[in-house]
């Protein structure tokens, strides 16, 4: 409102003015301009022709008037401006309800080689918006479009994609942005996902350095004949130069005339990016557009029809359609848990059969207890771990298949887990066959609880474990034979680590050195028995080949070497050290040795 109001005035005061030099008054000719992208930008671009008609016209003041979308009726009605230059759309809208009538039509400066009479709207997104790629993916986007009644900023777009089949309550909230400029920068700064604007306006911004192309993206692209610009929709005749119905016809046609013979390369030409302007075109077309989307001129039959069955009925309407509503409510309602019951159902059904086909064919058995242990249902591996068929089973207990020597441990885990000790856990003991043999079992007993947290029944998984248990029994009988080796063998062996500290002791090695095997485990060998030379002086670690062995991993043998034992005395030793490598790494090495003569003497 504000601006229309400093328009107002400022026409208001405008008075004809004196030519310097004499004192006839020129009358003021006004000429209204849509201002798409701006009263500035307007400015910048049709001063130069009012410019051009007062050369031409000097017996005339011409004068641009800036028009925003919303003032243009007022303006026209109120007969503030004498000419209008507005886009085909709104001029069909003016030449019903005010009787404006065109005089000329211009012809747009296309690029430098081509011109055209006719323009059409661009779609656009931004380049990394992928989930748009044709017209069909505008549904519930976020639209800027220039204004309502802007022929290339919105009104041929919205027929374009209303031709694909889409609703317009599908579409998603439309902003108007009331300048091309806002559109286009709505849409770079996304607070919007689609932008519409007028053909040629993407390329004027690009070439004043406001956006690079680039970053956009066309929807719907077309391609007309003697059209190299952007745009998505068919095109329609350009904006028309009409008078009002109390303009002279004799200054329209003197405007007319001038207009037809402005040169292209003038500045009032290049300032409007036109190449001139021609005789009127047929805009049929524009209202065959604006009657199929009921667009003023063309929607005040329908209102009035409408608004006059809601006086009339307007109760009984309010009444029908809240009953309407109410059973549409009920009907979708119904219909939506009809819909989550069956597949509730349906995912009941399959999470019960992939349960059934993991009980049935899970690895180990697997059996359901009540919490006595007596058994509700088992798998048919339990069966066959057991021996029992499953209606044999079904009059047992737990309790029956547990060895008497492993009944208390079994009663006291099922004690713990009834009890909710602990929620699950595992414990091995012998289970007996139905040919009561008896077999080592692994039982995993866990509780199953119902919403109030109370036990249901138990769940039992038992695995047959008897393969480790013999395994285990083979590996302790193994070891305790390899003791009793190393314990009755005639030669010491000695276990050393890298730093050729004792690892391990047989009792034949203390015995020689004159230690006890608790003696000489974690100390330092060579520090302990390989000390002294022969001659008295000390032997160094680092020539010993006993550290040798530890460095290159090579094996050494010694047919006279001097050891030392505990009390001072030494005696001369066969023995032979080999490296043990674990994964091509010297972990360590063994000493075999054996006394060969005995040398006792007190140090």
């Amino acid at each position: 409102m504000l601006p229309l109001l400093g328009l107002l005035l400022l026409i208001a005061t405008a008075s004809p003015i004196q030519a310097a030099g004499n004192t006839e008054i020129r009358p003021e000719v006004r000429i209204g301009v849509l201002a798409k992208r701006g009263q500035a930008k307007t400015h910048a671009k049709w001063d130069a022709t009012a410019d051009y008609l007062n050369q031409r016209l000097p017996r005339y003041r011409f004068r641009i008037v800036p028009m925003l979308f919303d003032d243009i009726p007022i303006l026209v009605k109120n007969d503030l401006v004498d000419f209008v230059i507005v886009n085909s759309g709104i001029f069909v809208d003016l030449s019903i309800k005010f009787g404006v009538r065109r005089i000329l039509t211009l012809t747009n400066r296309l690029t430098t080689e081509a011109d055209n009479s006719q323009f059409g709207s661009v779609i656009f997104t931004h380049r990394e918006n992928h989930s748009i790629r044709g017209l069909s993916d505008l549904k519930k986007k976020r639209i800027a479009a220039v204004h309502a009644t802007s022929l290339g900023g919105w009104i041929m777009a919205l027929d374009t994609i209303l031709n694909t089949g889409l609703k317009r309550g599908e579409l998603g909230p439309v902003a108007f942005y009331n300048t091309h400029d806002a559109v286009a920068q709505a849409v770079l700064e996304g607070n919007a996902e689609v932008g519409v604007v007028r053909s040629d306006t993407l390329e004027r911004m690009a070439k004043e350095g406001k956006l690079e192309i680039s970053m956009l993206r066309v929807i719907n692209p077309q391609r007309h004949p003697n059209f190299p610009l952007l745009i998505s929709t068919p095109l329609y005749p350009e904006w028309p130069f009409a008078k009002l119905p109390q303009t002279s016809d004799d200054l329209a046609r003197q405007i007319a005339i001038a207009l037809l013979e402005l040169p292209p390369e003038h500045l009032a030409a290049r300032n409007a990016h036109i190449t001139g302007w021609t005789i009127p075109e047929n805009y049929q077309s524009v209202h065959d557009l604006l009657k199929r989307l009921s667009i003023a001129p063309y929607d005040q039959a329908d209102q009035i029809g409408l608004r006059a069955i809601i006086q009339a009925y307007g109760g009984w309407l309010l009444g029908l359609f809240g009953i309407i509503t109410f059973l549409l409510l009920l009907i979708w309602r119904i219909a939506r848990l009809n819909r989550t019951l069956k597949a509730n159902q349906r995912n009941l059904m399959q999470n019960e059969e992939q349960l059934r086909v993991t009980f049935e064919q899970a690895a180990v058995g697997i059996a359901h207890l009540t919490l006595n242990g007596a058994f509700l249902k088992q798998n048919q591996k339990f069966c066959e771990m057991t021996g029992y068929s499953a209606r044999e089973l079904h009059s047992l207990n737990l309790k029956e298949l547990l060895l008497a020597d492993d009944l208390s441990t079994g009663l006291r885990y099922l004690n713990e887990i009834r009890r909710g000790d602990t929620r699950q856990g595992a414990v091995e003991l012998r289970l007996k066959r139905a040919d009561q043999t008896a077999f080592w079992a692994r039982l995993n007993i866990s509780c199953v609880r119902d919403i109030s947290g109370q036990i249901k029944y138990l769940v039992v998984a038992i695995d047959n474990i008897d393969p480790i248990k013999q395994l285990q029994e083979e590996n302790r009988l193994s070891q305790k034979q390899q003791e009793l080796i190393l314990e009755l063998a005639g030669d010491g062996i000695l276990g050393l680590d890298l730093q050729a500290n004792h690892s391990f002791v047989n009792p034949m090695a203390a015995r020689l050195l004159g230690y006890e095997v608790d003696e000489m485990l974690g100390r330092n060998s060579h520090a302990m028995w390989h000390h002294t030379r022969a001659n008295g002086e000390p032997f160094p670690e680092g020539e010993c080949p006993i550290a040798r062995v530890l460095r290159n991993g090579v094996t050494h043998r010694s047919s006279d070497a001097l050891f030392w034992r505990k009390d001072g005395g030494s005696f001369h030793a066969e023995y032979t050290c080999t490296p043990i490598i674990e994964e091509k790494k010297i972990t360590g090495a063994v000493v075999v040795f054996r006394e060969v003569s005995i040398l006792s003497h007190n140090s």
